[in-house]
């Protein structure tokens, strides 16, 4: 198993993809899950970690149909999550800036909105498996924490 203490070497404010807090629920990938919830956890004891109300929507979607949680159970981690970090508002300007992203670096619209709202609140980094490991975009980095 990887060392999770090389995963989280970021200083700064940190965005999480909703990807990520998926898998701090995911007990069906138990290494998926350690790295997450480490690092969830560093960034809420540091004060560092932020999400987006984007974030929290697509997670209780996918925790109730990918990881058959209860619609209960997927709004209590919703409600954790919205306790733990800062939650930011998706916007008019957010959504445009995100369409100008996606033209700009060909990326999925709901990719650049992850981007979009990571660049407005100032984080340093995005946590996501879905985009490109090592990418910066507008002075944000991608980091992938399940990369080998």
């Amino acid at each position: 198993m990887r060392d999770n203490k090389s995963v989280v070497t970021t200083a700064g404010k940190v965005f999480f993809d909703t990807n990520i807090l998926v898998y701090s629920a995911d007990a069906k990938n138990p290494q998926k899950q350690l790295i997450a919830a480490s690092l969830l956890e560093k960034a809420s004891i540091e004060k560092t970690g932020l999400i987006s109300t984007q974030s929290l929507q697509e997670f209780y979607n996918a925790a109730t149909k990918k990881l058959k949680l209860t619609k209960q159970a997927a709004k209590e981690y919703v409600e954790l999550f919205s306790k733990q970090f800062p939650v930011k508002e998706i916007s008019i300007p957010l959504i445009l800036n995100a369409v100008d992203i996606s033209i700009k670096h060909k990326l999925s619209f709901w990719d650049s909105l992850i981007i979009s709202t990571a660049n407005e609140t100032g984080c340093v980094v995005v946590y996501s498996e879905d985009m490109n490991n090592g990418q910066i975009i507008d002075g944000t980095k991608i980091l992938n924490p399940f990369a080998n």
